[in-house]
């Protein structure tokens, strides 16, 4: 066994240029080994400058983005020759290389501009009478659904009170009272002599 560990004894590399240490070294050389260990010394005066700055790992600054404002107008340019669309700076269209920034141009993009916000607004106008339709609908079917719940609600209250009237046990007249009234009125007769012999 010791033998298969002794490869172990190998691994560290002599210091100091000192001699390499014994195969199999006793409890002085262990000592003397790891006392010859170096103990970290005082920093050194001058840090090195590396150029590396803790500013970097701060918060990012927010970044400086101006947004053009066009006001009411469209946020590109629509060549009125060709019909390509454009950033709202171009001066010359990348599909037929017409001039942007012409009068006729600026009334082309307006009249588009109104036409958008008229259909916008038409837009706008069908989704709201589709909306009040809906809630119409919607108004109507519950309207209905309850008319129906009322209606079946009334058939099946029929349709008890008549299974309870066959049965003798409805608020009504049944089978039963029925033929007890009969009784009574032919004993009423009997008795008045309608029923003599003879």
């Amino acid at each position: 066994m010791a033998s298969r560990l002794r490869r172990f004894l190998h691994l560290e590399r002599p210091r100091d240029g000192g001699a390499a240490p014994d195969p199999a070294p006793g409890a002085a050389d262990r000592a003397a080994r790891f006392g010859a260990v170096q103990r970290p010394g005082a920093a050194p005066e001058d840090a090195p400058v590396t150029g590396a700055k803790l500013e970097r790992f701060g918060a990012e600054p927010e970044p400086a983005l101006q947004l053009l404002d066009r006001g009411d107008r469209l946020p590109f340019t629509r060549c009125r020759r060709c019909g390509m669309d454009s950033h709202a700076l171009a001066v010359e269209c990348p599909g037929c290389g017409a001039a942007l920034d012409t009068p006729e141009q600026r009334a082309a993009d307006e009249r588009l501009r109104v036409e958008r916000a008229r259909q916008a607004e038409e837009e706008a106008r069908a989704a709201a009478a589709r909306r009040e339709a809906l809630a119409r609908a919607e108004a109507g079917e519950a309207t209905s659904r309850r008319a129906l719940g009322e209606a079946l609600a009334r058939e099946v209250g029929e349709r008890e009170r008549r299974r309870l009237e066959a049965e003798g046990l409805g608020g009504g007249p049944g089978p039963l009272e029925l033929g007890a009234r009969v009784l009574r009125a032919l004993g009423t007769y009997w008795r008045r002599g309608g029923g003599g012999r003879g």
